[in-house]
């Protein structure tokens, strides 16, 4: 176990001292320089596939975009699935306002905010060495910005699952940083952090489960103890932010309703095998290959660090003892997270399979076991999990590239097939039936409004959408509007 990890501001300057060596070099330039490649293909793919064509929820935003929403509250805190997404779904709405209703914009949201969690575990890692960077850093721009996380990146709905991520990935941090009491800038950033992840979706509501006791006793530690560092402002801040969270989760299942379309699982080895087959989806979409070899490589990795931080916490007292109580609580929150997956899911995977964006919902479980190794593991054990997890993600990166691939394929063919059938004139309603499995197969009246909305809202390719009464069937309109 490593005696004492250097205490770190979070992020606190980038001054830090430039007498590196060559060798200490050679790790920092090629991780950033993976970082930035990943990144620059994440935008080149916008370029060249991004459309402004809304797909599936997507269209749930028309509506307040257009002006035709009118209890904007009440669409703010509905349903989605099992998740009030309030949060992610009112920072989409401004992007889309002030690019006049371009779904692209949600794209680009997506890909920048990945790239920037990425960059900071970079970042953070590297000062929780005192300012090293390890090649296995490298992990993070991959299992992020692969190609294979498609749906993430590429569907701007899908900043309803960044926002938590990003949340919860900072709490993480802060959480392994800790060495001392919690500054006043330090407690504002984990309130706002607690506060925000209920207001988006059942994701962050797990996620609280480590962070309410982690943050209680923090909090009862300002307030009581005569220690320097201690803080009643910082102590009542977080007691605040704690019964403003519980509140909200409190009329977060006021009138919820269970979806009926998520059969519950059929028995508990089905729960368990969808439950490990989710853990693997930290490493991709290729995980799939293979998922009884890549199930028992994350099931080896969460119990492997289990028992780490096990064997930690009877050895550790004080601040350190917090801290690893911390990690070992959040590696708790993601294996009851697997289990909710497991069991809400598990009666559709032998006919759907489970879906590729949950990609990002399992690199938490990643972030922490990679921090549990680096702050507890020793050398020869610490190296070997580190590299297998590198030596993984490179392995499966062309798999997993494949696999975005692919998913790219469906979207872009089928948002130019719109395009294109409203290009040639094709009426309103013979675009809804030609169409609907593609944009929006689950409510037709829904798609066909919102179209209609769009068009009169003068937005995106829909703007020289025909009415029904206009069926040029003899001729082809010219491409006037070059949108993609």
């Amino acid at each position: 176990m490593r005696s004492k990890i250097p205490a770190i501001k979070f992020f606190p300057n980038a001054g830090y001292s430039l007498s590196h060596t060559a060798l200490t070099k050679g790790p920092e330039i090629t991780v950033w320089a993976i970082w930035a490649i990943m990144l620059l293909a994440a935008i080149i793919c916008i370029i060249l596939y991004g459309r402004n064509i809304p797909i599936a929820e997507d269209w749930l935003m028309v509506k307040p975009l257009t002006g035709n929403e009118p209890n904007f509250v009440s669409w703010l805190w509905k349903q989605n699935n099992e998740h009030r997404i309030p949060l992610p779904k009112l920072i989409y709405l401004f992007f889309l306002k002030i690019t006049n209703g371009d779904f692209r914009s949600g794209m680009v949201l997506n890909v920048l905010s990945i790239g920037l969690l990425s960059a900071m575990l970079i970042k953070f890692f590297n000062y929780i060495r005192g300012g090293k960077t390890d090649y296995t850093d490298a992990i993070f721009p991959i299992a992020l910005l692969h190609i294979g996380n498609w749906p993430n990146l590429f569907w701007s709905w899908q900043f309803t699952f960044v926002l938590p991520t990003i949340l919860t990935c900072l709490l993480i941090m802060i959480i392994v940083q800790y060495s001392n009491f919690l500054s006043f800038r330090l407690a504002i950033i984990v309130s706002i952090c607690l506060i925000s992840l209920p207001l988006c979706g059942a994701n962050g509501l797990i996620y609280l489960m480590p962070v309410i006791p982690w943050l209680a006793y923090e909090g009862y530690l300002h307030l009581h103890s005569h220690e320097s560092g201690a803080n009643r402002k910082v102590g009542f801040l977080l007691y605040a932010a704690i019964l403003l969270t519980i509140l909200i989760v409190g009329v977060y299942f006021i009138g919820y309703v269970r979806p009926w379309w998520n059969p519950p699982s059929p028995n508990i080895t089905a729960t368990l095998k969808t439950s490990a087959k989710f853990l693997a989806l930290a490493y991709g979409p290729a995980a799939s290959i293979s998922w009884r070899l890549s199930s028992a490589f994350a099931l080896t990795l969460v119990i492997a660090t289990t028992i780490l931080l096990l064997f930690v916490l009877p050895k550790t007292k004080g601040r350190e003892f917090q801290r690893a109580l911390g990690l070992f609580f959040f590696l708790g929150a993601s294996l009851v997270f697997a289990l909710a997956i497991g069991w809400g899911r598990a009666a559709l995977v032998p006919t759907v399979g489970l879906p590729e964006r949950y990609v990002l919902l399992a690199i938490p479980t990643l972030v922490i076991c990679y921090s549990a190794w680096e702050l507890y593991g020793l050398p020869v054990m610490r190296n070997i999990v580190k590299w297998s997890l590198f030596l993984s993600m490179i392995i499966l990166f062309f798999d997993n590239t494949r696999a975005g691939l692919n998913y790219r394929n469906y979207q872009v063919y089928g948002s130019d097939a719109v395009i294109k059938d409203i290009r040639l004139g094709v009426p309103h309603s013979v675009l809804v039936e030609r169409h609907q499995n593609f944009l929006l197969h689950w409510d037709k009246q829904l798609l066909s409004s919102s179209m209609e909305q769009l068009k009169m809202a003068g937005m995106g390719p829909f703007k020289y959408m025909k009415e029904d009464t206009i069926y040029p069937h003899s001729q082809t309109s010219k491409n006037t509007f070059g949108i993609k």
